[in-house]
């Protein structure tokens, strides 16, 4: 487990090792691990809360309420916009 690297930091090691650095969009993570790539941040109900999403200039949004099962209801960006 990478307890020291955040979530910007895993997403970007990632985006490097897999080829998808300078292709946009946001890798979303949950428990610190990579879940999946995806061209867009939508459809929140397809993750559960508390994964995040980070886009490549390291802006991050998490997934809030709903539940595991069913999915989170929104997308909260935790940067500024």
């Amino acid at each position: 487990m990478e307890s020291m690297a955040t979530p910007i930091d895993i997403a970007h090691r990632w985006r490097q090792e897999n080829g998808y650095v300078g292709r946009g969009g946001v890798v979303v993570l949950f428990d610190g691990e990579v879940q999946n790539w995806v061209n867009k941040l939508r459809n929140p109900e397809h993750w559960q809360p508390g994964c995040i999403a980070v886009d490549e200039q390291g802006h991050t949004w998490t997934a809030i309420a709903g539940s595991e099962r069913n999915g989170a209801l929104m997308w909260l960006a935790s940067h500024e916009l």
